[in-house]
């Protein structure tokens, strides 16, 4: 039955339990100050070395003192990448050091010298535009890709650039500043050196080409590959009825060992922390158990997450919804890849929200490249914040030393973990779940669709 004119239908969130998160949220967070503490006194922190084992006892301590349940940690071997020295510079009369970071899994060893050919986004159609001028060249490409194109993961032209003979991949940051950009560039190890250049560097290079000159790079690189032990740290708020089932909330814990790691991912392990704080604290249960993870080596190729859907195989049909919070800006509606069709629950949620900013919008293009990726791809519904990150802050300087704590806005903050918390409690207290799981050939026709399949292959270590 319809409802009447200017009747308005019962929040999806009881008041009570709606006005405890809000007021835990945004009236006396806690997560500002752990925030600034994990940014502060631990930093950079690469799983499987000492900080980011600090950070993992940091978050574990943290979710026994807010009274979550079965704290625990769940350990695997990663691959432990770490940067040495880098000299990467222009050669001859006009040459210069370039501000340079190497790629995560570059070379352990390498002394290249190359001439440099402009590789436009390297794109596909950039090799075929280039042919055999690759073949002992190190390929300058921008981060991004052409208007309307689909962006490729640095694995992915990487894996272009070595499959056409490259010497070497030189890739340009977007940000102004001298904020070179590092990031993992191949699952165990790249056959070439992989650079991220400051975005002075790059518009330099590509004058002195329009020129007519052919500019010659020399790079020079040492880095360490051991096997170290990581930790994914959980923790569990049981539900009421169904136990058994639950909705999974994720961030992960690592960052890059050049910065803070404040919006990638200090900002999305707040937030989560954030709304288990308020959500352990306000005095009901839903129906469902509500588990919280931080994840480890979600930078090295989201071995925490993909440790996980390994291991817990059984444990899958009974997620009714995975939240994961990577870089979450300001909330402003929702994401949920491949579900296209009706979005009932979220979107009466989106409404009872929107003095929070939230709109009813759902965007369903599905994307990858973080820790819901494992999830998604064995079927399990995926739904997450879609937001906005503050101009002139978090989103440009992210995997370079510009990612620091006073990037963060505590208003965002706040906001996205309140939302998170109203959502969370929303899917594990639904009747029913919102969403079922898809099946392969669901999932197979989902990234084919929307251009993924070779993504997912170059990750693999495969060529595309």
């Amino acid at each position: 039955m319809a409802a009447e004119p200017g009747v308005r239908k019962p929040p999806v969130v009881p008041r009570d339990v709606a006005d405890k998160l809000l007021t835990e949220c945004l009236g006396r967070p806690m997560a500002w100050e752990w925030l600034r503490t994990l940014c502060d006194t631990i930093g950079g922190r690469v799983s499987g070395t000492e900080s980011g084992r600090r950070a993992e006892e940091l978050a574990a301590d943290t979710l026994r003192r807010l009274g979550l349940e079965r704290v625990r940690f769940d350990s695997f071997e990663v691959p432990v990448w770490q940067r040495g020295p880098l000299d990467a510079h222009i050669t001859g009369s006009y040459g210069w050091r370039l501000t340079a970071l190497a790629h995560g899994f570059s070379p352990a060893e390498c002394n290249v010298t190359a001439p440099v050919i402009d590789g436009g986004y390297g794109m596909p159609e950039d090799y075929d535009r280039l042919g055999n001028l690759v073949q002992g060249a190190a390929v300058l490409c921008d981060e991004g890709a052409p208007q309307g194109k689909r962006t490729p993961h640095r694995t992915e032209k990487l894996a272009w650039a070595a499959a056409h003979g490259a010497a070497g991949l030189l890739l340009g940051g977007s940000a102004p500043g001298y904020l070179p950009r590092t990031g993992v560039c191949h699952p165990s190890g790249s056959p070439i050196p992989s650079i991220g250049l400051a975005h002075e560097d790059v518009s330099r290079l590509r004058r002195l080409l329009a020129d007519g000159l052919r500019p010659i790079v020399h790079i020079e690189m040492h880095n360490s590959l051991s096997v170290g032990v990581a930790r994914n740290v959980l923790a569990d708020l049981p539900g009421a009825e169904l136990r058994d089932e639950f909705v999974l909330a994720g961030a992960h814990l690592d960052s890059w060992d050049v910065s803070q790691g404040a919006t990638d991912n200090g900002l999305g392990c707040a937030i989560l922390v954030q709304a288990a704080a308020a959500l352990a604290a306000c005095g009901k249960t839903p129906r469902r158990t509500l588990r919280f993870v931080l994840w480890a080596a979600e930078e090295t190729g989201l071995r925490g997450s993909k440790h996980y859907v390994a291991e817990r195989q059984d444990e899958l049909e009974r997620i009714v919804a995975v939240m994961n919070f990577d870089m979450t800006g300001d909330p402003q509606g929702y994401w949920v890849p491949g579900r296209n069709g009706d979005h009932p629950l979220l979107m009466s949620l989106a409404r009872d929200l929107a003095p929070l900013g939230m709109r009813s919008e759902i965007s369903t293009q599905p994307s990858l490249h973080s820790d819901h990726q494992p999830f998604l791809l064995a079927g399990v519904p995926i739904v997450c914040l879609a937001g906005r990150l503050p101009d002139g802050g978090g989103g440009q300087y992210y995997h370079s030393s510009g990612d620091t704590f006073e990037k963060v806005s505590l208003p965002g903050l706040c906001r996205a973990a309140c939302v998170a918390a109203h959502t969370l409690w929303a899917l594990a207290d639904a009747p029913e779940a919102p969403y079922k799981s898809m099946n392969r050939s669901d999932i197979t026709a989902m990234l084919e669709q929307a251009g993924l399949a070779d993504a997912v292959r170059a990750e693999e270590g495969t060529e595309p």
